[in-house]
């Protein structure tokens, strides 16, 4: 019993010092308190003070230097967490998250892994939300950024506190996550060549904020092949919900056209113009419309889609958080590429 209390002392100073470090108040290079003032002010014996500074100094947390003091050494190493748990976290859920929570949930199954979902809560910041998972000792995560922001200098302390990471379908917490996303440039190219005759005039219908990547690489690749194309922007939400003034403003730019082909930036965006396009009868037969992702009742309309491959982004999920788990400081955030597919 007495060892059993003394390891849960190191532990509960440890997971306190680690917070510090997390909000920035132990700073990467800065020394921390001695051991004679962590004793007082966290009210545990020097012995406790110096087997938990053993342990974050096993874990390259810190740095002991004789007669320099402790030093806060923040690493971007995998971290050695056994894959029973891993969380999966994004702020909101919609149609196409939830087919690849679907496909998640496969290959956690097959690997004998528990899969958690967490809905990020509104006024939390993402790294927050991560960080308390990590107080609740769950430290895989698998991160649906959406729009939300990241401050790499945290995910960065979430990383050397013992956290694994990997996000999906965007790219901006490298280098301290590894990114699984759609080649969003061949996307955008395969759905332009899958019409062989769309007319001379093309149109990109795509969201507007443009702090998320995927919408960034969508209307980039669009803009590259189409460099006399036209482009609109939607105001982005969260609920993907389109307002009647954009439909308006997207279907004054189509009539100034007589032919060609749409290209949208998201299933809700075409699903919106088709709806429209085809409720008020308008020539619909002069205007191809190809969209990145899936949206029901798609099979009503002449439609081109371009669909993600969900079970290989998946697959490629795990094998980064396997790879994070076992390469320790070998390992380095790298981004991966998933093609997609033309199905219709």
């Amino acid at each position: 019993m007495g060892n059993e209390m003394n390891e849960l002392r190191y532990l509960d100073l440890k997971n306190t010092l680690c917070e510090k470090i997390y909000e920035g108040i132990y700073k990467d290079g800065k020394k921390i308190p001695s051991e004679r003032q962590l004793s007082t002010d966290y009210e545990v014996s020097r012995i406790t003070v110096r087997k938990t500074l053993e342990l974050m100094e096993k874990e390259n947390l810190i740095v002991r230097e004789v007669g320099n003091g402790t030093r806060v050494t923040l690493k971007n190493y995998g971290n050695a967490n056994p894959l029973d748990v891993v969380a999966l976290t994004a702020p909101s859920r919609n149609p196409f998250f939830a087919n690849f929570i679907a496909e998640f949930q496969k290959q956690a199954w097959e690997k004998n892994t528990l899969l958690l979902y967490v809905e990020v809560p509104e006024r939390a910041t993402l790294e927050d939300c991560l960080y308390r998972l990590y107080t609740r000792n769950i430290r895989n995560v698998v991160v649906w950024q959406d729009d939300q922001t990241v401050d790499r200098e945290k995910l960065l302390r979430l990383r050397s506190i013992g956290m694994n990471m990997v996000f999906f379908d965007a790219d901006d917490a490298l280098p301290y996550a590894d990114a699984v996303f759609l080649d969003n440039a061949d996307a955008v190219k395969s759905l332009l060549k899958s019409v062989e005759f769309p007319g001379e005039n093309y149109l990109y219908v795509g969201w507007d904020n443009r702090s998320i990547s995927n919408v960034r690489k969508r209307e980039a690749a669009f803009t590259e092949n189409c460099p006399d194309g036209s482009v609109v922007r939607i105001p982005w939400r969260r609920d993907r919900k389109i307002d009647e003034e954009s439909v308006k403003r997207v279907k004054e730019q189509i009539q100034k056209v007589p032919q060609g082909m749409i290209v949208c930036g998201a299933g809700e965006i075409a699903q919106r113009i088709s709806e429209s396009l085809w409720e008020t009868k308008n020539q619909e037969k002069k205007y191809v419309i190809g969209t990145i992702d899936d949206f029901d009742g798609s099979d009503r309309y002449p439609v081109k889609v371009c669909v993600q491959n969900l079970r290989e982004s998946a697959r490629k999920i795990y094998q980064r958080l396997e790879e994070q788990s076992e390469l320790g400081s070998g390992w380095k955030a790298e981004s991966y590429l998933i093609r997609g597919k033309i199905i219709k």
